[in-house]
């Protein structure tokens, strides 16, 4: 980057990362996901505030506990803005949305972090647009795929937060977060207790505005407690603390899964899982091609979190000023990776892939941060930047020709469902 030939390159990829990412969330929409889940978000859509009041819960969620109920006000709202009037319309919504939110986190990389990590915000721009995974779940009516937009609202609030507006903003829409979907319960009091804990700057910088971030949470947050109240009313439904999740490091192998684009194996099942890996095929041949293209995207990985950890080992003398995490950038990237890793490992309950839409678009930040430490990283974030660009493309293709995953948690695509397919 600091010759002009790397600086135009960096440019070009930038811009194609962005046009790519528009694009992959809105090609083929009506291959997107329609099963019971998605079904009840658009039906809700068209009925609170109209024929039925708005709900303090929404659907139940994975740990057997409903989510609070902007998680179904936030589609609402989506679909008065849109006038959407049947699925795919407010499915477009959803990805222009994500579109939107993409074009703003490049203006963020752009323009706020401090000099030095402006190469990893930019490449994690880059990783954010293209990973498989990421594509997969921002295609979708349902509530954690609207998540991106509101994450990139809480940063931009928490980066400015020794402001008065941009406290006020970070606990705002932070607080909307835990109300769309549960893992923001987790993800903004692991942000808070970091920034409590390390985000101590000595000398004329002012300290962080937390009257104002807590009138602001307060304001966004308090249907929270109605919500508290349903919930313990019906505190056998489930929730149950488990061990054997907290004592598992699922979190991390979750967010190293997500980094490679594996996100897609779990979406189509294994037997889809399998089918896709052994394609494209030719002549009816397999070829494989995708399988080469996810071992190497997993390498790639591998190899940049490895040469981070040999690095890292070198430095050992300066952990405690690396968990800190100064400047912002670290600090913000070390609240998601270990603060909201911790607390949500430590609640005992079981970690799903999507949870880490929360953390955006940090894990893609982190490992941004973790290649550039090695002299070649660049190459390597290149070199995995491509191949997801290929894995995202066959994912899309795949899932166009055959009709979804029936087998996987995908289920039968919106347009094969439709009548006369």
């Amino acid at each position: 980057m600091q010759t002009p030939a790397g600086r135009s390159g960096l440019a070009a990829l930038l811009a194609a990362s962005l046009l790519l990412g528009i694009a992959f969330r809105n090609l083929w929409l009506a291959d997107m996901e329609w099963k019971s889940d998605e079904r009840t978000m658009f039906e809700a859509s068209q009925r609170l505030g109209v024929s039925e009041p708005w709900p303090w819960t929404g659907m139940q969620s994975g740990v057997g506990l409903p989510n609070p109920g902007m998680s179904l006000w936030a589609f609402a709202g989506l679909a008065r803005v849109s006038g959407a009037r049947d699925p795919l319309t407010l499915a477009r919504a959803v990805t222009i949305l994500n579109s939107a939110a993409l074009a703003l986190l490049l203006l963020f990389a752009l323009l706020r972090p401090e000099a030095g990590e402006r190469p990893a915000w930019l490449w994690a721009t880059g990783l954010a647009a293209v990973n498989p995974g990421a594509v997969q779940l921002q295609r979708k009516i349902w509530a954690q795929s609207i998540l991106p937009a509101f994450c990139l609202a809480t940063v931009y609030g928490w980066w400015n937060r020794r402001t008065r507006w941009g406290a006020f903003l970070w606990g705002a829409i932070g607080a909307c977060l835990g109300q769309i979907h549960m893992s923001g319960l987790f993800f903004v009091p692991a942000l808070a207790a970091w920034t409590a804990l390390f985000d101590r700057r000595a000398g004329e910088e002012r300290p962080v505005r937390w009257r104002w971030w807590l009138i602001g949470s307060a304001v966004a947050g308090w249907p929270l407690v109605p919500w508290s109240a349903t919930v313990l009313r019906h505190a056998g439904a489930g929730g149950s603390f488990a061990w054997s999740e907290a004592l598992v490091p699922r979190f991390w192998g979750e967010w190293l899964l997500h980094l490679a684009g594996l996100q897609t194996a779990h979406s189509l099942g294994r037997r889809g899982f399998l089918d896709w890996i052994e394609g494209p095929r030719l002549a009816g041949s397999r070829t494989y091609l995708v399988a080469a293209l996810v071992v190497l995207s997993s390498a790639l990985v591998l190899v940049a979190v490895a040469g981070a950890g040999r690095e890292l080992w070198s430095r050992r003398s300066a952990w405690r000023g690396l968990l800190a995490g100064d400047p912002s950038t670290g600090l913000l990237q070390n609240a998601a990776f270990l603060g909201f890793g911790v607390l949500l490992t430590a609640s005992g309950s079981r970690v799903h892939p999507h949870y880490l839409l929360v953390a955006y678009p940090l894990t893609y930040l982190w490992l941004a941060r973790a290649a550039l430490l090695k002299p070649r990283g660049q190459r390597l974030l290149l070199a995995l930047w491509l191949v997801q660009v290929l894995l995202s493309a066959a994912f899309l293709t795949y899932v166009h020709a055959s009709g979804g995953s029936p087998g996987g948690d995908y289920g039968v695509s919106y347009s094969w469902q439709a009548p006369g397919h």
